[in-house]
């Protein structure tokens, strides 16, 4: 059933989505993330892998973490690496995190095409994770043409 003037969509992690049989999913977009802190941070200067306890000596700051990357970090570095223990602030908005990293000695987790000027830690063992966006819309409807060539310009600026 289309509906005029009712189209909309939405960029999204859809790791953190609920399915609904109503939205549709594509367009999805694999991001490497990493913990991430401005280039002259003290832990920057060991120019070897740091500890993931190490991390934990400065504020940690993040977008809300899915379920799956809360069990990634867990499985990864134990149960100190509980997102809801570990992060001292959260938020919606990466481009304030990125802010907070380069101004502060706060480290952040998020993707690394966000911080581009920012040092990637290399944390041992490796985090290797990912986010995955997509481009979420009501489903069963026509879509405009316009709302096409936007997803086409999302997905060439969502690059690592």
């Amino acid at each position: 059933m289309d509906t005029p003037g009712k189209h909309w969509a939405i960029i999204v992690d859809i790791r953190a989505m609920r399915p609904a049989i109503d939205l549709s999913v594509t367009h999805q977009v694999e991001m490497s993330a990493s913990f991430m802190c401005r280039p002259d941070h003290p832990l920057t200067s060991s120019g070897k892998g740091i500890k993931f306890k190490d991390l934990l000596d400065y504020p940690i700051a993040s977008t809300p973490l899915s379920d799956e990357v809360a069990r990634i970090l867990t499985e990864r570095y134990g149960p100190i690496a509980n997102p809801d223990e570990m992060v001292t602030l959260r938020t919606d908005d990466t481009a304030s995190l990125v802010q907070v990293a380069r101004h502060s000695d706060a480290v952040i987790l998020t993707i690394n095409a966000a911080g581009a000027d920012l040092h990637r830690l290399k944390v041992q063992p490796q985090l290797n994770a990912t986010a995955r966006f997509g481009w979420v819309t009501l489903a069963d409807r026509t879509q405009p043409a316009a709302l096409g060539l936007v997803a086409e310009m999302m997905r060439s600026l969502l690059k690592d």
